[in-house]
Order: C-alpha cells, then sequence, then structure tokens
C-alpha cells in the first residue's frame, strides 16, 4: 500500500466532467489528481451528441473553436439537418440553424484528459476507487493505494461509487431512482448498414444516413434515435426506467423494423443507464461535492449529458477553488452555483418532458404534434443553448463564464 501525498483535489473519474474539472483546477494552479478506473482511449456508450451550448463551452473553456476540433480528430460528423417522429409519423424535418455534431467518446476523453495534464493535473488511468472516506477526505484505490486530499470531486458517472457512499439525506433514493433512465444501443457499422438496410419500414431514413433522427413514443417516457457517425449509424433507444423495466429490447427490435434495420435485430445492443431529471439539487457533504451524470446531471427530455458533464465541472471547479482560497464554505458554494446557474433550466425542461411525456401517454398525439409545430425553433433553440427552457425567452448570459 502506498499513501500518496496531499493533494489539493481529488477527482474520481475521467470522462468529461473530470477532465474539465481537473483542467480547470489544475490552470488554477492547485494539485490535482484525477483517477480513471479504465485506460485510455476507452470506450463509452453514447451518442456522442455534441449541441451547440456544449460546442461554445469547448471554444470558451478549452480554447478548442470548431476548426481546431476537426483538427484534431474529435468531430467524427455534422448534422445540419434533423427529423422528428411521433411514432412512425414524421411530424418536423428541415435544416438546422446551426449544426449539431458527434464525437467518438473514445477520442473525446482521451483528448481532454491530456489537456488536463498539460494544464497541471496528474492523470492516473487504470486506477479504480473501491472506497471512499468523506470525514479524512480519502480514496482507497483497488491495489490498495490512499489518495487524500481537502476535496473530493466525484465525476465517476452513474453508477457513482462516490456517490453510493454518500447519506441518503444528500442523495434521496427514490428521487434518483424516480427519473433514472435506460436505454439500448446499437452501432451499426456504415458500409452493413447501407448494404443490408431495406427501407421497409414506415420511417424512411435519407440516403447515406446524415440527418438525426428523433422518434418519440418508441418507448414510454422516452425516445428513439438514429445519429450519423463517419464510420457507423448510431440506433438507440431509451426512456424511464420505472416505466420500461421490463420489454424495452422487445421495443428496440420494434424500433429497428420500423426505421428498416430488420437485419440487425439479432444484434446485442448496449444498455446503460442515464440521468433524465434525477439531478440531485445539493450534491455536497462535507468536502465532496458530485458533478455530470453521478449526480444526476442531463437534460431530462433527450438525455443529454455531455454538456452538463462540462457545466457542472466547471461550477463545482469555482467552488472549490473559493473553498481552497478564500475559505469559502463549499457545499454552499457549489450548491448556490447550481441553483443560480443550472437547476432552474433543468426543472423548466422537466416541466417540458412531463408534459410532452404525458401527453404520449394519453395518445394526445394531435395535439402534442400541433404544440410541436407550434414551438419547434424555440425548442431547438434551447436545446442548442441560445433559449432558455424557462419561457423560451432569449438568453445570452445562460451559459457564461463562472470566474
Amino acid at each position: 500500500m502506498e499513501s500518496r501525498p496531499e493533494y489539493d483535489a481529488v477527482v474520481v473519474g475521467g470522462g468529461p466532467a473530470g477532465s474539465t474539472a481537473a483542467y480547470l483546477l489544475g490552470e488554477s494552479g492547485h494539485r490535482v489528481a484525477l483517477l480513471e478506473k479504465r485506460t485510455y482511449p476507452r470506450d463509452k456508450v453514447c451518442g456522442g451528441c455534441l449541441s451547440q451550448k456544449s460546442v461554445r463551452f469547448l471554444d470558451r473553456v478549452f480554447h478548442l473553436p470548431v476548426p481546431a476540433l476537426r483538427r484534431e480528430g474529435l468531430l467524427d460528423s455534422a448534422g445540419t439537418g434533423y427529423a422528428l417522429y411521433i411514432g412512425s409519423s414524421r411530424i418536423l424535418a428541415g435544416d438546422l440553424a446551426e449544426p449539431v455534431y458527434f464525437t467518438r467518446r473514445e477520442r473525446y476523453d482521451a483528448h481532454l484528459a491530456r489537456m488536463a495534464v498539460e494544464a497541471g493535473a496528474e492523470v492516473h488511468a487504470g486506477v479504480e476507487v473501491v472506497a471512499v472516506d468523506h470525514a479524512r477526505h480519502t480514496v482507497m484505490t483497488s491495489d490498495g493505494d490512499r489518495y487524500a486530499a481537502r476535496v473530493l470531486i466525484g465525476a465517476d458517472g452513474i453508477h457513482s461509487r462516490v456517490r453510493r457512499s454518500l447519506p441518503e439525506s444528500v442523495v434521496r433514493p427514490e428521487r434518483w431512482r424516480e427519473n433514472l433512465g435506460w436505454a439500448l444501443e446499437l452501432a451499426v457499422p456504415r458500409e452493413e448498414a447501407e448494404a443490408l438496410a431495406n427501407g421497409d419500414g414506415p420511417i424512411h431514413l435519407d440516403d447515406g444516413f446524415a440527418t438525426p433522427h428523433l422518434v418519440f413514443a418508441a418507448c414510454r417516457w422516452g425516445y428513439g434515435w438514429v445519429f450519423p457517425n463517419e464510420n457507423a449509424v448510431v440506433v438507440g433507444i431509451g426512456g424511464l426506467l420505472q416505466v420500461n423495466r421490463n420489454g424495452l429490447r422487445d421495443r428496440f427490435e420494434e424500433f429497428l423494423k420500423t426505421i428498416g434495420f430488420s437485419a440487425f435485430v439479432d444484434r446485442r445492443p448496449a444498455g446503460f443507464m442515464v440521468p433524465l431529471g434525477n439531478y440531485i439539487p445539493s450534491p455536497a457533504h462535507e468536502g465532496t461535492v458530485l458533478i455530470g451524470d453521478a449526480g444526476g446531471f442531463a437534460g431530462p427530455i433527450l438525455g443529454e449529458g455531455i454538456f452538463y458533464a462540462h457545466r457542472t465541472a466547471e461550477l463545482a471547479a469555482h467552488a472549490v477553488d473559493r473553498h481552497l482560497t478564500t475559505a469559502a464554505p463549499l457545499a454552499e458554494t457549489y450548491t448556490a452555483l447550481l441553483r443560480r446557474r443550472l437547476i432552474p433550466e433543468l426543472r423548466a425542461e422537466r416541466v417540458l418532458r412531463d408534459f410532452v411525456y404525458g401527453c404520449l401517454d394519453a395518445r394526445m398525439h394531435v395535439p402534442l404534434a400541433a404544440f410541436m409545430r407550434a414551438t419547434n425553433t424555440r425548442v431547438i433553440d434551447a436545446v442548442q443553448g441560445s433559449r432558455s427552457f424557462r419561457g423560451f425567452r432569449r438568453d445570452d448570459d445562460l451559459h457564461s463564464a463562472v470566474w
């Protein structure tokens, strides 16, 4: 067993949330250790969608504008249009004012971890945390090593060991389970999709599979998606776990047939859990904070997680920096930032989610379609980050810098 020197912060989990926190704290001159249980590059089941708010974050914080993202190989493809369905009925389709991009997470996560190293953080890959002591601000790894810090940051995803070690009064298990999502996803090699897709389903994908498709009512309280990648077509379905616990695999097979992918129904999709509105309002305890999926931060409608990983990491890093440099109370500072900068937006999006999926459950497809057509551009702007979900008003400061 080795007892490491004490750090200012130990970050558990090396995805976009963990790397962002480590990068920002390293840039601020703090001694940071980032612990990732797998080695880079590592596979990650994820649609890999980068909304415009994510792209703007990467430019503002990591100094990676779109040309640099392309140069580094972090943008796999771009979607300049979209198609939206309720069941097999096309409700909306058209061009996007700004594209959405798609990334491959093995490249994306590895690059951000390298940037954290360049900012001064220590990245320890292949290091699994097996025990957390919040009172002593320490973590123990499977190798028996002990890491101590003034602050612990849990960025270890939906199955977070850091979160599971916190008191139930912080996590509120019933609320967490109520809004936990479950998804299945299959990446079909593009050559196979082009050769074997039969086009017999009621939803006809465009030639070249270049357009992102969203299909509501593919399952209860959820949706199906078809996302373009350079070398694959990513097909998935996901919704709230509590209403999709049984039968989601059958619904996934039905979805494949609906989009003309019957040839792939025997393929085994990857299953994973996602937050769908189960964010923890005060994700902090003593010297520990949670960010990203570990704290349940993702878009309640579409489950968009990459942006919320970055944004919560930024808010947490600011709170940690103030705590380390001025002795400002960590939990209160982080929670106040979340309540001012993020949670009102998530709460408004969850209200919209409940309305949309409630209408689908009640089979009120016609009035819902009319609502979607009436609010279409404003909802897209909210997803992209140029509007707020609160009244769909313009809000240029919604995702502005904290420092």
